[in-house]
């Protein structure tokens, strides 16, 4: 039984792994490390409840993913004077957001709004964070939050303007490194998919889109670089991207109905599944997200189920995508199912982007091996042939070389240069009266004589039957002829007495721009000549 991959192959692929796990220790030990090293600036969560803004009496655990208008009111404890920014932990995909600060005797000190749906421009890029000025003292905080579904349940917080200014810079910094490889990733792709005319790089290219349009969108990309505030790019092109995935897995393992017949079967049921995930979300908006998030969800669990089985088949594709969904797999699933992340200026979002970003790359090196696979496989048929590119740019019976190497030769010929067609008269006659291999001998002579008059300064081809060609540098119809005259001359007195050739020389320069004109001139010379020769000779040597 065959090994699941050989000593090479694993060499290749721990060391990938390895580097890559090097990489983000690396940012992990110089970036992240650093920025929270000092427990003393982290932010605080503003003490307080959520509750539905009809009811807001009734304090809720947990905000439904399903959205809709709730409230939250906090108390602010500020003992220093100075700017401060409140923001929301763990997500960034909500509608609109209203804070509303006031003092202790409850008058408002300020009002801020937001949201990806707001038209509010942002103090600090790619953030829904609010900047305002706060004397020492105890503040209330009122913020009402409307939108139609949510990734993660957003906790107000509190921190200095000093201080959130740093933090931030390492999300912004994964928010556009990623993205922007997502973008060359798709364009990648989709040439891909115009060259190569597969659908299955292009359906992956439609995945990287939706997911383009979630995270420019909830990340707050679009409505800060662009000003698009359509709140549901967050979600809906992910409905379709999601079934774009499936196919996407169909194509890149191969999975045929005659072949995989299950998987086939799993591939339908996927697909029938994530376009009833569509057409829910868009009947019911407040359920595109969860929609959204199950169908992640489905097609992770498809593309792992097909790469293990289809690895159990020596698949060698199927076990180098098993790395790319494994990794996509614990990344996405901690994606779809966190709802309090860690970190403060880091969202789920992040995570989710890191996620998409982690797979494509890997996924970029499982086109490479199949793309070497393609080549490896062609240089095998190649050497079982015994074809090399220099055998299939040479005459096998005379060992010159052939019209293909006659279309490479003329088109770097200058425009002095010339080429001359040439027709062994009189070959037909020896084949039909001693035999093929006595009229192979006369074209090997002829050949072999005929190139060594050359010498190098001009080339003989043979264009296959009679047919010759002479391609010359500097050309020289007049030095040709002779030394065509003496190869004649020489079959004649060597077995071949009634040998001939007819010829038809041309320059590059009546014609430069088309080569295949200028031998056509040639051809028509040289049947002039063949002409002229039948009318001086015996109608019987013919």
């Amino acid at each position: 039984m065959m090994p699941w991959f050989s000593p090479q192959q694993l060499r290749a692929t721990f060391a990938s792994l390895a580097a890559y796990i090097c990489a983000w220790l690396c940012l992990f030990v110089l970036v992240i490390a650093p920025v929270h090293a000092n427990p003393s600036q982290t932010p605080s969560l503003i003490e307080g409840h959520w509750s539905a803004m009809n009811q807001p009496a009734t304090p809720m655990k947990a905000l439904p993913l399903t959205g809709g208008n709730f409230v939250f009111n906090g108390t602010l404890h500020i003992t220093q004077a100075g700017d401060y920014v409140i923001d929301f932990k763990n997500t960034s995909t909500f509608a609109m957001f209203k804070h509303t600060v006031l003092d202790s005797r409850s008058l408002v000190v300020t009002e801020l709004e937001g949201g990806i749906s707001s038209s509010e421009s942002n103090p600090f890029t790619l953030r829904h964070a609010r900047l305002l000025y706060l004397e020492a003292g105890n503040y209330s905080l009122v913020t009402t939050l409307k939108t139609p579904y949510l990734i993660a349940q957003p906790q107000p917080y509190l921190d200095t303007k000093a201080h959130y200014q740093q933090a931030i810079k390492l999300g912004n910094f994964i928010a556009l490194l990623c993205l922007g490889v997502l973008m060359g990733l798709m364009a990648y792709y989709i040439v891909l998919a115009l060259i190569r005319r597969q659908m299955v790089h292009g359906m992956y290219a439609l995945f990287v889109l939706g997911n383009l349009f979630l995270q420019g969108t909830s990340l707050l990309v679009f409505s800060d670089t662009f000003g698009i505030h359509w709140f549901y790019l967050s979600a809906l092109p992910i409905l379709f991207s999601n079934i774009a995935y499936v196919f996407f897995v169909k194509g890149l393992l191969n999975i045929r109905k005659q072949s995989n017949p299950k998987l086939y079967r799993w591939i339908i049921y996927a697909v029938a599944i994530l376009v009833l995930f569509a057409l829910w979300g868009i009947y019911a908006p407040n359920w595109m997200m969860e929609m959204a998030r199950y169908g992640v969800g489905i097609f992770l669990c498809l593309g792992l189920a097909c790469s293990i089985y289809l690895s159990s088949k020596q698949n060698m594709t199927a076990r180098y995508y098993l790395i790319a969904i494994l990794t996509f797999f614990v990344l996405g699933g901690l994606t779809i199912t966190a709802q309090d992340f860690t970190g403060y200026t880091l969202y789920v979002e992040h995570m989710g982007l890191i996620a998409v970003t982690v797979e494509a790359l890997l996924l970029s090196f499982v086109l490479s091996y199949q793309f070497s696979e393609l080549f490896r496989e062609k240089e095998q048929v190649m050497a079982a042939l015994g074809i090399s590119e220099a055998q299939i740019k040479t005459d096998k019976l005379t060992g010159l070389p052939n019209r293909i190497a006659l279309e490479v030769t003329i088109q770097e010929l200058p425009k002095n240069g010339s080429i001359t067609i040439l027709d062994l008269d009189r070959l037909k006659y020896y084949n039909d009266k001693f035999g093929h291999a006595y009229g192979d001998k006369l074209l090997c002579d002829f050949s072999r004589v005929m190139q060594g008059k050359l010498n190098g300064m001009a080339t003989l081809h043979r264009l296959g039957g009679d047919e010759f060609a002479i391609t010359a540098h500097r050309g020289d119809e007049a030095l040709i002829q002779t030394l065509l005259d003496e190869t004649v001359a020489h079959l004649q007195a060597n077995g071949f007495e009634l040998a001939g050739v007819s010829a038809g020389t041309a320059f590059i320069y009546e014609d430069v721009d088309n080569c295949s004109v200028v031998m056509h001139i040639a051809d028509m010379r040289m049947y002039e000549n063949k002409r002229a020769h039948k009318r001086a000779q015996n109608e019987q040597f013919y």
